[in-house]
């Protein structure tokens, strides 16, 4: 039987409301370190918004250290070469710094925070889940695949956004998948994805879009009715689409067990 919306999201808010503080604070975590790398429609033009917002952000920082500069004449363009340069070196290196923490520590904690949400959806659970891709013994292989499968987007990217978002939406599964079997082959996670979502993509869009007016709402209180409800509301809801493609995909062929397939 097809999934409906309504029946996620039911499911979602009562598993979320069940733990609800452990839930607000790995959604809080989530937010503040992966937020922007999610792979909701919502989520990716956000991302794009601020993306380029910061950008402007920069030019107008860069742009009041030339008229400051402008005013001092006589040696105007060794002062604009030594505030470019040094503007230039510190970018690069927060620049440096973020990549290296989003691939290797925050790639990891939204596997984490899909191994949480996933076990929230049937019983209680700690905090400590996010932790998992660097306890399960396959931290390395869970970097690699997340990455790949980020640069798959952003090169998919270059042929503007509609082919990006399809993408992200045929690679959505994959870090629940690397959550709920860590041991599983890089290729094989992108290959279940792809297949979980055939014929799920515009459904899958349709849900996210269904959360608009939480996040409306949301952005009218300053985010706290994102902190405390929208954004757990919201995980809890795409675990139980996971759990759902995945048992309507696999049938009685696999269980979910200590996060591990029985058989494909």
């Amino acid at each position: 039987m097809m999934w409906t919306r309504a029946e996620l999201k039911y499911r979602g808010k009562t598993a979320f409301l069940r733990n609800y503080w452990m839930c607000v604070a790995v959604a809080l975590i989530l937010s503040l370190v992966v937020g922007t790398g999610g792979s909701s429609a919502s989520s990716r033009i956000t991302y794009k918004v601020n993306e380029e917002s910061s950008s402007e952000s920069f030019l107008d920082v860069e742009e009041h250290f030339y008229d400051f500069a402008d005013h001092f004449s006589p040696i105007r363009n060794p002062i604009r070469t030594i505030f470019a340069a040094v503007g230039f070196l510190v970018v690069l290196i927060f620049s440096l710094v973020f990549l290296l923490l989003r691939i290797f520590v925050f790639k990891p904690l939204e596997i984490g925070g899909c191994r949480f949400f996933m076990e929230n959806a049937y019983e209680k659970t700690g905090i400590g889940k996010l932790l998992y891709p660097f306890q399960s013994g396959y931290y390395s292989k869970m970097v690699l695949a997340m990455f790949l499968r980020d640069l798959y987007i952003g090169l998919w990217s270059l042929l503007l956004v509609i082919p990006e978002i399809v993408k992200a939406y045929e690679y959505r599964m994959v870090p629940y998948l690397l959550a709920d079997c860590p041991e599983m082959e890089r290729s094989e996670a992108f290959r279940l994805s792809k297949e979980m979502m055939y014929g799920q993509k515009m459904n899958t869009f349709i849900l996210d879009i269904s959360f608009i007016g939480w996040r409306i709402l949301s952005a009218c209180t300053c985010n706290l009715v994102g902190i405390f409800f929208t954004e757990p509301y919201v995980n809890s809801t795409n675990a139980e689409l996971f759990l759902r493609l995945k048992q309507d995909f696999f049938g009685r062929q696999s269980t979910y067990s200590q996060g591990t397939y029985r058989s494909y």
